[in-house]
């Protein structure tokens, strides 16, 4: 969207001006529930403190994230992607946005209904596991280098 005069708006000013910015997702930290450039969302603006479980939308320096909300706290929430292995505090005031439903491939999904609840629950709880299976495969990767660099097999 343009400014009138040839320059893009930011989400934010889109979000001010149209009540709710719809647009493509870019980046892999919400897998698998948004795929890079496939899935569309629609954001609105925050109007009240966001929950366990919603889907912030803020920026860190240049660049625009939308992460979980693990849990809110003082001043802020703690954050991570659903494909992301470290938390993040986010102040109140950077969070300007919230995920309200996103289309995936050729279906529509409401981030009040009932199964995509049991999915963001799910993704919480299983996150130890899923981060010990990451190290563990970063540690067997480094392992078989080593071993190939041994072997004179790699450099």
């Amino acid at each position: 969207m343009e400014n009138g005069i040839g320059e893009k708006l930011k989400i934010e000013e889109v979000l001010e001006r149209e009540g709710k910015y719809v647009g493509p997702t870019v980046g892999v930290s919400m897998l698998p529930m948004l795929k890079n450039r496939r899935d569309t969302i629609v954001v609105k603006p925050k109007t009240e403190r966001l929950k366990r479980l919603d889907v912030a939308l803020y920026r860190r320096g240049d660049d625009y994230v939308l992460h979980r909300v693990l849990e809110p706290i003082e001043g802020g929430y703690i954050i991570r992607g659903d494909n992301c292995y470290s938390l993040e505090k986010i102040p109140e005031e950077d969070v300007f946005g919230v995920l309200t439903e996103f289309f995936r491939k050729d279906k529509h999904y409401f981030c009040t209904d009932k199964k995509y609840l049991r999915y963001a629950e799910r993704r919480i709880k299983t996150y130890k596991f899923r981060a010990f299976f990451v190290r563990l495969k970063v540690k067997i990767k480094s392992f078989a280098k080593k071993i190939l660099k041994g072997l004179g097999i790699r450099k």
